[in-house]
């Protein structure tokens, strides 16, 4: 597995991990959720760089650049001949 996936799955599984634990010892109004929420509304700041940062990590890229060094599509035409 590509050590790109491997990082994210692991900060994603910590993430959770660490909200419920939060959420059992401390109550939801510990968790990361209301953090972001009380943080967004006292600095809207937050919230654009947020989308800018999921922007830059959902903004459409070249085929060729998104699957470079893989096997699962080919840049090359495919040629059919008719039968």
């Amino acid at each position: 597995m590509n050590l790109t996936i491997i990082f994210l799955i692991t900060i994603a599984a910590a993430m959770i991990l660490f909200d419920v634990f939060i959420i059992w010892k401390k109550g939801k109004a510990e968790s990361i959720s209301a953090h972001i929420i009380r943080g967004s509304k006292q600095y809207p700041l937050i919230v654009l760089l947020f989308g800018i940062i999921l922007g830059h990590l959902f903004w459409s890229m070249k085929t060729e650049d998104i699957y470079k060094n893989t096997k699962c599509i080919t840049t090359e035409p495919i040629h059919v001949e008719n039968i």
